[in-house]
């Protein structure tokens, strides 16, 4: 009974050897996967879509376990398919006619100043989304380098696998830059962009001949896109302390002591130069103060504010009725009202920045006035030494009092 009972393990094990292969060939092997062009809507412009496609298309070529497809445009397979809506079942239907077992589609769209990138990952088999994400883009970093670097923290975030990216900036540019030690890129004007890095904790540090070695450790996620700003300073010297010993006067000479004709001197040339600032501060502030005024005229037309004499109900900023058909601005109203908005808020902050400086100014102003002209030892040595009178006077008159300085 031995012998037979034998001879059925083996059969067995002969006839599931073959199963067991093909499916561990089948683990094995990567996904035919099709990334299709992402589609342009609402303003935005072919050209970014068409990059964003070619980036994921390189990031696929080059990842691990899967094996890219020739790609098909995502607006003629919705047409060809009848799939309007890029339902998954519709989806799958095309991708099995593609030959792939993994799709990868989505769509861009300009709101404001910044693209939105939608993009999904579709199981063919099974017909279902098994993964998806969804980026902003600002419109100055939607170029070629600006879309390859983020396609591997896109792929990451389909396929939940692959590394992460920093960006390392520093305040002092030609520092060398290292991660985990070894040396990755030197800093400059713009960042030192580290793509691939593994998921998990890392070190990077910055470091120059005369500054000081900053270092910074920081956990990365996989996909994840992680800035860094680290600051250096130069290294600090000692400087040997002058001798405090007083130094010798010989009988019959007068010890030096502290120039205060010069301090004074000082003091009045700062006044001058501070009275100059307010003067030109209040001056720019007047100058932004104006065109604050002019861009809220040319606004006037954009504003719809309730009235009851127009038969619409609302009128524009300068009390024109509005008619029904104008009550929504239209896309190029639109653009002039964002730009005339945008240029009102950056005068306004100017205004306020000149405010404050002449403020300032003003301050220093008293302090050196005092300190040239009123203090007793300044106005000594102004009139001693330069004929500078400075004097008060005051009278009552029915307008207050009057200060005078005669100079």
């Amino acid at each position: 009974m031995r012998p037979a009972g034998l001879r059925l393990i083996l059969s067995v094990s002969l006839l599931l050897a073959p199963a067991i292969v093909g499916v561990a060939r089948a683990a094995d092997a990567d996904a035919p996967t099709v990334v299709l062009g992402l589609e342009a809507l609402t303003g935005a412009p072919e050209n970014v879509a068409a990059e964003i496609t070619d980036a994921l298309r390189q990031r696929v070529a080059a990842a691990k376990g899967f094996q890219l497809l020739q790609g098909k445009d995502l607006v003629e397979v919705k047409l060809v398919f009848a799939c309007p809506d890029e339902a998954p079942s519709c989806m799958s239907a095309a991708g099995k006619s593609l030959g792939a077992s993994k799709l990868i589609f989505g769509n861009v769209k300009l709101v404001g100043d910044v693209y939105q990138v939608t993009i999904k990952m579709l199981d063919v088999n099974r017909a279902v989304v098994e993964a998806f994400t969804a980026d902003t883009i600002p419109k100055k970093r939607a170029d070629p380098s600006g879309l390859r670097a983020l396609a591997p923290g896109w792929m990451a975030k389909l396929t939940g696998k692959g590394g992460g990216t920093i960006q390392v900036r520093s305040n002092l540019a030609g520092a060398a830059v290292s991660l985990d030690g070894t040396h990755v890129g030197t800093t400059g004007t713009t960042p030192v962009v580290i793509n691939d890095v593994a998921p998990g904790r890392h070190e990077v540090s910055v470091e120059k001949s005369g500054y000081t070695t900053t270092k910074q450790e920081f956990m990365l996620a996989a996909g994840q896109s992680l800035p860094l700003n680290l600051t250096v300073s130069p290294v600090s010297v000692e400087v040997p302390r002058p001798s405090e010993a007083t130094p010798a006067v010989s009988v019959g000479e007068e010890a030096p002591g502290p120039d205060i004709e010069g301090a004074h001197r000082l003091s009045r040339a700062g006044f001058w130069v501070a009275v100059a600032g307010t003067a030109a501060a209040a001056a720019t502030a007047v100058w932004f103060g104006r065109d604050i005024l002019e861009v809220n005229k040319q606004l006037d037309p954009y504003r719809r504010i309730p009235c009851s004499t127009a038969p619409s109900g609302y009128c524009d900023g300068t009390g024109k009725p509005v008619d029904s058909s104008m009550l929504m601005l239209t896309t190029a109203q639109t653009e002039a009202k964002n730009k005339l908005q945008d240029q009102g808020n950056k005068d306004y902050v100017l205004q306020w920045v000149f405010i404050g400086l002449g403020a300032a100014f003003g301050v220093a102003d008293g302090v050196l006035l005092y300190k040239g002209y009123l203090s007793p030892e300044g106005s000594q040595q102004s009139a001693s030494n330069h004929g500078l009178r400075i004097f008060p006077t005051a009278s009552a008159s029915s307008g207050g009092i009057i200060a005078e300085f005669d100079f």
